[in-house]
């Protein structure tokens, strides 16, 4: 018999996390494990995904610090064998709950921590009563083995999985007037806008032929007033060199999709990165990938074989990096797509993401 698995987090809002959580809950139940829903604030952008698949979903709709007494009353009902909890605080009432309850618990640990804070130090010391740790990158599994070597035995990394359906190779690609590079990113500074768009300039200038495409610009209504202004500096210094032709910074699109098949490189030059979830997307609709050297990128762009690895500190490399794609043989943009989107599979597919968690639960 399948063990019950309740899995819990904040809310089924738009986010990357959220995909992920519903993706998991969906592919369980498709295993034939009897899978309970649960959040605390009520944002129910993918529960309609779960209503598709069968999932009962109870949301709490109270702040989170009355939450652990509902939980915990539901996880009973339900009467759970493993508890799989996704986010900081969702993760931190786990812990409690699955002690209080008596069941085995899996903490999904979804950020990317560049640094040790009072904070991070007390959540960390709760996750001692996880059964697991599931960093979502190999960055983060890493950082966690050396600042917290108590839970090195419990700390497994399962990088996010890609809907490879969805992210596809265009059938017919558009025959760009000058390469285009794609970014599909928020507009911040640890994405690294400014030097990024200074390099292209300089490519530019330099007679690389590319259009520069970024997908960033958040609504100024609901975005924090610190990002608006990052925001605003990035499309002045654009319009101040008189690039405004040749670099477009766009507002978010939510059909991505259909503008990976409409570029030719896709490029992200973070400062950090954990699971690289647009750069695994771009991949699997058969791009080629530039990409800063930082974190997990690694382990998904590799040089001379699907794309191109730079240092994001170092403009005159980002130039040299724009400039070798734009003149590379023209073979080459299609074969590393052909390999990105080989790497992805064998990577991130749906099957190799729940089946590392199954192997997880089964063996508690």
């Amino acid at each position: 018999m399948h063990k019950k698995i309740f899995l819990f987090i904040d809310n089924l809002g738009p986010g990357g996390a959220q995909r992920q959580f519903v993706g998991l809950a969906r592919f369980l139940r498709q295993k034939g494990y009897d899978v309970k829903t649960a959040t605390y604030y009520d944002i129910p952008f993918y529960k309609s995904l779960l209503d598709e698949a069968g999932i009962p979903y109870e949301c709490f709709n109270i702040d989170s610090k009355l939450a652990l007494p509902r939980l915990v009353r539901s996880m009973k009902m339900f009467e759970t064998d493993v508890l799989i909890s996704f986010q900081t605080i969702p993760n931190s009432l786990a812990c409690f709950a699955a002690k209080l309850v008596g069941t085995k618990l899996i903490v999904s640990e979804r950020n990317t921590h560049q640094s040790v804070s009072l904070r991070e130090k007390l959540i960390f010391q709760l996750y001692r009563m996880a059964d697991y740790v599931v960093p979502n990158s190999h960055s983060e599994g890493k950082f966690v083995n050396e600042h917290f070597p108590f839970l090195k035995d419990k700390v497994v990394t399962i990088t996010n999985f890609v809907d490879l359906n969805k992210f596809h190779p265009a059938k017919q690609k558009p025959k760009n007037r000058r390469t285009t590079i794609l970014t599909a990113a928020s507009i911040r500074e640890s994405k690294n806008t400014k030097r990024y768009i200074e390099a292209c300039i300089k490519a530019i200038n330099q007679g690389c032929d590319v259009d520069i495409v970024w997908y960033g610009i958040n609504d100024r209504a609901t975005e924090i007033p610190e990002y608006v202004r990052y925001t605003d500096e990035c499309v002045e210094m654009v319009r101040r060199n008189g690039m405004e032709g040749r670099i477009r910074l766009l507002p978010k699109r939510k059909n991505i999709e259909e503008a990976y098949h409409e570029a030719d490189i896709f490029c992200l030059p973070s400062h950090f990165e954990g699971t690289p979830n647009v750069i695994c997307e771009a991949m699997a609709s058969g791009l080629p990938v530039m990409a800063s050297n930082v974190c997990d990128n690694p382990n998904f762009v590799f040089p001379r074989k699907n794309g191109w690895l730079f240092n994001e500190m170092d403009i005159d490399d980002m130039c040299a990096t724009i400039c070798a794609v734009t003149t590379a043989d023209s073979g080459t943009p299609y074969n590393y797509g052909l390999e990105s989107r080989k790497i992805v599979e064998d990577k991130c597919s749906e099957e190799v993401f729940v089946s590392k968690y199954i192997k997880l639960i089964e063996s508690l």
